[in-house]
């Protein structure tokens, strides 16, 4: 699941989408630069700026742009453009600069160059800043650790750096749902559209207890004969519940382990029998040529689900599939 900052990196990708930010705040995930004439004024500029954000959120920094202060603590405004003359210098040097001026080092930064008109080299920088685990970071350039709060970057108070020391690595949880085929299945033989349900851990750290429940009138379920392996078993325990809900929650020794995944169960959805569908070969005058197989329909699917594990707050996660005919 994407963050606002990667939403936001994603959209700005033309001169007309950045340009569009004018009159527009800035607030704890953006924040608008000028490129400074002077190296070590760029440099001042884009270790606070990155301290900040990862500190934070993470966010966006989008060079080429003026903002305005406004008084008694309300956001920057951004007012106009004033795009780089050189973006893919600005680029490089942003990236080649990033590494040297936050240390501990920054895992994840991206940058992209979005010019005013085709051919032109003159134009916009973005740059996207994650946000990081564990310790906090800090510019090398005045040795203090900024956070980014609202539309300003302002150095930690002792107490901010302190919890940060203590803290882990964070889990980050995403949804599993691949649709796999569609097959016979259960005692009835119908065909049924099959979809594989699991969680997937984007962080660094840990996910303990991992957790999954959705209602059951989505137009899934779980085969309590069959489950993941064909033989009733499923990767997390079936958990029992009210009867809207269907829950999968693991105990103590069950975690999802950082950029790994794991799988839940099968999930089935019946179809409607739409009766034979009668397709002529290219001797349609033969009666018996003619091939006889009858259509499936499976309906569309809005499937939406609560995610959570130990330490972090629980997700709604929505995804759907498009309808489908099968014949068999």
């Amino acid at each position: 699941m994407q963050g606002r900052a990667e939403q936001l990196f994603k959209q700005l990708r033309t001169a007309s989408s950045i340009k569009g930010l004018i009159n527009e705040s800035e607030d704890s995930h953006f924040d608008c630069k000028e490129w400074p004439i002077s190296d070590n004024d760029a440099q001042k500029m884009l270790a606070k700026a990155a301290s900040g954000f990862t500190n934070a959120e993470g966010g966006v920094l989008v060079i080429g742009m003026k903002a305005e202060s406004k008084p008694n603590d309300e956001p920057d405004v951004v007012t106009s453009a004033a795009p780089v003359s050189d973006t893919a210098f600005v680029k490089s040097r942003v990236l080649n600069l990033i590494g040297n001026l936050v240390e501990p080092g920054i895992v994840g930064v991206k940058a992209r160059e979005v010019n005013d008109q085709e051919g032109a080299k003159s134009g916009f920088v973005v740059l996207y800043v994650p946000a990081s685990d564990g310790l906090p970071r800090r510019s090398r350039k005045d040795w203090r650790f900024y956070q980014r709060i609202g539309s300003g970057t302002l150095p930690m108070e002792y107490f901010q750096i302190e919890d940060m020391f203590g803290k882990r690595p964070h889990p980050r949880l995403e949804l599993v749902l691949e649709r796999v085929r569609i097959g016979q299945t259960g005692f009835d033989q119908k065909p049924k559209r099959l979809f594989r349900l699991g969680l997937a851990n984007k962080g660094r750290g840990l996910a303990k207890f991992p957790s999954i429940r959705f209602k059951r009138n989505c137009g899934l379920w779980s085969s309590t004969t069959d489950g993941l392996d064909g033989n009733g078993n499923n990767g997390l325990p079936l958990r029992a519940s009210e009867s809207e809900w269907v829950i999968f929650r693991g105990g103590i020794d069950d975690v999802v382990y950082p950029e790994d995944r794991l799988l839940i169960t099968i999930l089935e959805q019946n179809g409607q029998n739409l009766g034979q569908d009668r397709t002529p070969t290219s001797q349609d005058q033969l009666v018996s040529m003619v091939s006889n197989k009858t259509r499936w329909r499976f309906s569309s699917i809005s499937f939406s689900c609560e995610i959570s594990c130990e330490g972090l707050p629980t997700m709604v996660v929505d995804r759907s599939f498009e309808e489908e005919v099968h014949r068999e």
